[in-house]
């Protein structure tokens, strides 16, 4: 039986990490769970049965290949993105399929806002984007800052 980590990992490194919402559930930004590990690849693409789990690969340009480390998920130690890269993963992944990308039921308070717009400007994805339009929503606030940071760059200090 091939195990998580079997697949994740090559010759040492990192061949895959688990992102999008998979990563966003292990960090505490997202609640409700799925079915499948998502993982993000440069290699790989389409859902693998790795004896009774679910993986989803997905692949992601090289330039957003980044901000994940090793840690335990699901019992083993596997690449896993950061929340923030995580998010961002699943902001882009969502913008390329045309999927709603459930900001709204998003734990902001479990991310590290600044460390997320300045990966936002690094990587060119826009999260704000996808938030929630404005007025009478929970998330006014949230892209207000996060439009301005993205107009003046992020905060220093």
């Amino acid at each position: 039986m091939t195990r998580l980590s079997d697949a994740l990992w090559s010759a040492g490194r990192p061949a895959a990490y688990v992102s999008f919402l998979s990563a966003l559930v292990h960090h505490g930004v997202l609640v409700e769970g799925l079915a499948s590990v998502q993982v993000a690849s440069l290699e790989r693409a389409g859902r693998h049965d790795l004896g009774g789990i679910t993986v989803e690969y997905h692949l992601l340009p090289r330039d957003l290949w980044f901000g994940h480390r090793a840690e335990a998920f699901e019992g083993e130690q596997v690449p896993v993105a950061t929340p923030e890269k995580a998010l961002l993963d699943w902001c882009w992944l969502a913008e390329e399929r045309g999927l709603d990308p459930r900001l709204d039921e998003m734990e902001w308070s479990a991310l590290d806002l600044d460390r997320l717009d300045r990966l936002a400007l690094e990587t060119g994805v826009a999260y704000w984007r996808q938030l929630p339009p404005a007025g009478g929503s929970d998330h006014d606030q949230e892209r207000m800052r996060a439009e301005e940071v993205a107009r003046l760059g992020p905060r220093s200090g």
